[in-house]
């Protein structure tokens, strides 16, 4: 018809056929199917910005509960001590130290730094930590393969036990390959919530959600603290 004028033109008698609704099912068919696939992608690419928003409404959230006054940061000298292993201590000092320290204002407690010399490790690991309201650990692989660093998270379930799991902070800088887990890291794992860390995207959650929770009330208290408070109260009564 190019090239003929509109007064010439004549309606043709043909029908255009109707739409077949399988056309319909296969464009919605397909347009889930990218979806899905779109989702899927973004979930793998941005799981530990996930996990992070997650930990992060979890804190938020415990804050609207009551719980027992229990000691502040300023009762201690360090808002925190910092297990973590030497092949880390890169990370540790020149990416974690210096944004908690010189940007937040959180005083943390290092051991290549701030351990006396002359002690043992074991004496000063017990002195500072009584010193420290919170304790942070850093995982990764070779954090799962050292020996020492499963003995300190003995000694960290210890700390938790008595001042509940708030006071504990698990940082994973990598996934932890199945060869390397070990009873004692599984057990944390699967009592504490842990806040991954990933560089560039998400990096910026992820020093959000660390600050909040170093300087979260503790809250919740343990049974063993619930226990002793529900005996002196008791025995309160009993000599009133």
């Amino acid at each position: 018809m190019v090239g003929t004028l509109l007064i010439r033109f004549v309606e043709s008698k043909k029908k255009c056929p109707p739409w077949n609704p399988l056309f319909t099912m296969a464009i919605c068919i397909a347009c889930f199917g990218i979806i899905l696939v779109t989702l899927i992608v973004l979930g793998m690419k941005c799981q530990t910005n996930i996990k992070n928003y997650i930990y992060l409404w979890r804190v938020q959230s415990s804050r609207k509960k009551g719980y027992i006054s229990l000691p502040e940061a300023d009762d201690y000298q360090y808002h925190a001590f910092v297990v973590y292993c030497d092949s880390d201590r890169s990370w540790v000092h020149e990416t974690f130290l210096g944004r908690m320290e010189q940007e937040e204002g959180v005083k943390l407690c290092i051991h290549h730094r701030d351990f006396d010399v002359g002690e043992s490790i074991t004496e000063n690991i017990d002195k500072y930590l009584e010193r420290s309201w919170k304790v942070v650990i850093i995982i990764s692989n070779e954090f799962a393969k050292s020996e020492w660093c499963q003995w300190e998270v003995d000694v960290v379930q210890e700390r938790r036990r008595r001042h509940g799991r708030d006071v504990v902070l698990l940082i994973m800088l990598e996934s932890i390959d199945y060869k390397h887990m070990t009873r004692r890291l599984r057990t944390l794992l699967d009592s504490t919530n842990p806040i991954m860390y990933q560089r560039g995207l998400g990096e910026v959650l992820f020093w959000k959600a660390v600050t909040k929770s170093l300087r979260k009330p503790l809250g919740d208290p343990p049974t063993s603290i619930l226990f002793l408070y529900a005996v002196e109260s008791f025995n309160t009564n009993e000599k009133n």
